[in-house]
Parts: structure tokens; sequence; C-alpha cells
């Protein structure tokens, strides 16, 4: 029973990420997930492509603003460390009502991801929309469940390399 008990606690990541195997390698996708500490905007999701043959890993995410202007200088802040993207492209913009629901598809080093999502501090997505920024961040409760399940899927993925 004292096993059952433990068992039911700890913080699995299956079900967060999914893998497969490829003619070049293996393909990580961490599935959709939304955060909530939001300034500027009303909604935001993530996700995140790792594959073993790339050291760049594909950050999409999706957000709600009452802007259409497609964002700039896109970070993932971590404590006093600013990770700035290699790239970023529009994948869509729709109407929502009374703002705009758009999709970004963007490039970071998978080094500077992982040092972002191994601190105890929440990492921050940061952009720029007509010169105003805008953030989103996980709750300090919710991060803390978060990050360990993300440290074992970068633990995967570097093990596959």
């Amino acid at each position: 029973m004292f096993f059952n008990a433990v068992f039911c606690f700890a913080q699995s990541a299956e079900g967060r990420y999914s893998s497969r195997m490829t003619r070049d390698g293996v393909i990580y996708f961490i599935m959709p997930k939304s955060i909530k500490d939001l300034s500027g905007i009303k909604k935001f999701e993530y996700d995140i492509t790792l594959l073993n043959w790339s050291d760049t890993a594909t950050v999409n995410f999706t957000f709600e603003s009452v802007s259409m202007i497609i964002p700039d200088d896109i970070y993932l802040k971590s404590g006093n460390h600013d990770y700035k993207s290699l790239s970023s492209s529009s994948l869509f913009i729709d109407i929502k009502k009374n703002h705009y629901e758009i999709r970004i598809s963007s490039k970071f080093l998978v080094r500077d991801i992982e040092k972002a999502f191994n601190t105890t501090i929440s990492p921050v997505f940061t952009f720029r929309q007509e010169g105003i920024e805008k953030r989103a961040a996980y709750k300090p409760g919710a991060w803390k469940k978060e990050r360990k399940k993300l440290s074992d899927i970068f633990k995967l993925y570097r093990y596959s390399k």
C-alpha cells in the first residue's frame, strides 16, 4: 500500500511528450501547454519540437491580443538570463470577437531552452507588439510541477544524441 501512495504523487512526463523514430533520428514533441501568468495578452500556449540531429528547437506559441501586429524581439527569460530566438515567423492570424489569435513559430538553441527550463524560477516568454512588451510565465506552483517533467524530457533528448 505504501508504494501505491508514493507512486500516485510522482510527476511523470508521460502524456507531456511524444517521440518518433525517423530515418534521420528521433523527434521529440513536447505537447501544447497553456501558461497562466500573463501580461498584455489574453491566452498563451506553447509547444516544442526537438530533433536529435539538430542543435535548435522549434518553439511554437499561440496567444490572443488586441493587436494583430506580428511580434518581434522574442525572448525566453530565466532569472538574469535572456535567450533570444534565432528566427520567427507567423503561422496564422485569426479574428476572435474583439481580439486576434496569433500563432508564431520560433527557433531557439536547445542549450538555451534547457538552461531557461532548468531553474527553480519560472521561465518567461516575452515579445514586443508595437513596441509594448508582452509576457507569459508559469505560476509558481504550476512551474514546480512542470519543471521535473521538462527536465526528464530534455534528458531523453540528450541521451538520444
